[in-house]
């Protein structure tokens, strides 16, 4: 699953569909809202895009913001959708959705004759117009002429997508390490610091031991827990783990969660 670069909706058989563009470039409408636009079935489509060769390696999942916050959404690559569109019973679409899904289907099957006419040399547009049948080894030879071709940019697509993915890691691993070396701000210190003193007065109070002890154990834990000689050595990035850590702390010693009113240092008035 990826995060899409930009989304757009677009009308498509008069129905909005979401529109996608992956970090590659390329471009996907979303599978639901096809299917709602042609009167289909999910479900039923996306069991058989699942299980065709060609469909399947145009599907695509991105992580898509709701309101509900981000959720998982299939989509299509938007080079597939007539290949898909070919191949769909137009019997529960509405009359005239089934005449725009004829009329598509017949323009699909004249404009790739009329690609394969053109590269074999032929005359376009009805098979009468080839007037020679001996013509028609320069027909097979031109599939066969798109196939290799068409089978070459995909190995070269292929490669440019896996080292996009490639470089996309790179980039992520480089991104983690420069967040491990990142330093607690002061801010940052200010609040663990008054976190643990206030996880050490509840284990002062509970253990009965003076606060400089209880404060020791809670710093040695807490420097134990990852791994660090001093406190502030915690790289920024685990700042968020670290403040979960001392609240759960707090609430195993306490059964209370750490508010405001225990974050008060002694002898400072709020």
């Amino acid at each position: 699953m990826v995060d899409p670069i930009e989304t757009l909706v677009v009308t498509f058989f008069d129905i909005p569909v979401l529109a996608a563009r992956s970090p590659d470039g390329r471009i996907f409408l979303a599978i639901r809202d096809l299917c709602t636009s042609v009167g289909l079935s999910r479900e039923s489509q996306m069991r058989r895009l699942r299980t065709d060769p060609d469909l399947s390696i145009g599907l695509q999942t991105f992580r898509i913001e709701t309101a509900g916050g981000p959720q998982p959404q299939e989509f299509l690559l938007l080079e597939h959708v007539p290949l898909w569109i070919s191949g769909v019973t137009r019997r529960k679409a509405t009359p005239d959705i089934q005449d725009r899904l004829r009329f598509l289907k017949l323009f699909i099957i004249g404009h790739v004759h009329d690609a394969i006419a053109q590269a074999a040399g032929l005359p376009a547009g009805s098979s009468r117009n080839i007037e020679d049948l001996r013509d028609l080894e320069r027909y097979d030879t031109a599939i066969q002429g798109i196939a290799a071709r068409t089978e070459a940019l995909e190995e070269s697509q292929g490669k440019a997508r896996t080292a996009w993915r490639e470089h996309e890691g790179r980039i992520r691993r480089l991104e983690e390490q420069i967040r491990s070396m990142l330093r607690l701000s002061p801010t940052q210190r200010g609040t663990i610091y008054e976190q643990v003193h206030a996880w050490g007065r509840a284990r002062a109070d509970r253990e009965g031991i003076p606060f400089g002890a209880a404060i020791a154990k809670c710093w040695g834990t807490l420097k134990a827990r990852f791994t660090v000689a001093k406190y502030e050595d915690i790289p920024a990035a685990q700042y968020e783990e670290c403040l979960r850590f001392i609240r759960q702390s707090y609430a195993e010693e306490t059964g209370e969660s750490l508010g405001g009113d225990q974050l008060q240092l002694p002898g400072i008035e709020p």
